[in-house]
């Protein structure tokens, strides 16, 4: 039997290829709006990650029917959090806030958050977040960005919270001065800002280095679980050696 992968959203997930040894179709979930690392075009699932995934199961040995989807990043999380889905893709090592993922794969890259507030708000040599509480901050819907810390002072109601759907409109939201800082990856709030031409935001501070990973839910066990994270891990793990990987990055960024 031959080996099949294909990468499709659902409504395009359809046979080409001899039936699988396995009978389940593996359904990975990605963010739709968080350029350069996760996006789609028309239904396809593109960026840095679907290439990392594309060429990932090209290196797999096993039978598995493999299903990539771009969605809204809270779908996404909700739909493995509810067993619909089998990956979240690019999701950090979040235990707290996603104890429902069970395996992590290895990082085939990592992503630096900073601090972005409007010009004046925020100082570089502030504590974060301690120091930001009074100060209205903006989220993409569904992220943990921010971190448990930041989380805890906004139940607290020190921090007020306004949450977007994607990165466009938080920053969109910081320049027209609605929100006064927003938590965000770099390379992401950069290249928006870029693309958007906008002005007035400060990059204030830097708060994380994360790992993004693909994230599989605990409840998701078995023969075929565990083959497809050890074999997904080994693909990654070649790929970062033999410089695959970086140069997937370097064309998505130039490009």
């Amino acid at each position: 039997m031959s080996r099949r992968t294909l990468l499709a959203t659902a409504a395009c997930a359809l046979s080409l290829f001899s039936a699988p040894a396995f009978a389940e179709t593996i359904r990975l979930v990605q963010d739709e709006a968080y350029a350069p690392y996760m996006t789609k075009d028309g239904k396809r699932p593109t960026g840095i990650w679907a290439e990392v995934i594309t060429e990932a199961l090209t290196r797999i040995e096993g039978d598995y029917d493999v299903v990539l989807e771009a969605v809204p990043w809270s779908r996404a999380v909700n739909l493995v959090e509810s067993g619909q889905a089998h990956g979240l893709v690019g999701t950090y090592h979040k235990p707290d806030s996603r104890p429902w993922i069970g395996t992590y794969s290895v990082a085939p890259f990592t992503e630096n958050v900073s601090v972005y507030c409007r010009d004046g708000v925020a100082e570089a040599d502030w504590s974060y977040p301690q120091d930001f509480k009074g100060l209205t901050f903006g989220n993409n819907a569904g992220f943990g960005t921010p971190g448990p810390e930041f989380f805890d002072l906004v139940a607290s109601g020190l921090i007020s919270l306004q949450e977007a759907p994607t990165t466009d409109l938080n920053l969109k939201k910081l320049a027209a001065g609605r929100i006064d800082c927003y938590v965000q990856e770099q390379l992401t709030a950069q290249i928006a800002m870029g693309a958007l031409g906008l002005s007035g935001i400060t990059q204030v501070l830097d708060t994380s280095v994360e790992d993004s990973m693909i994230g599989f839910r605990g409840s998701w066990q078995g023969t075929e679980a565990e083959g497809f994270a050890a074999d997904m891990d080994r693909a990654l793990t070649a790929m970062m050696a033999d410089g695959t990987i970086d140069q997937i990055i370097a064309a998505a960024v130039d490009g």
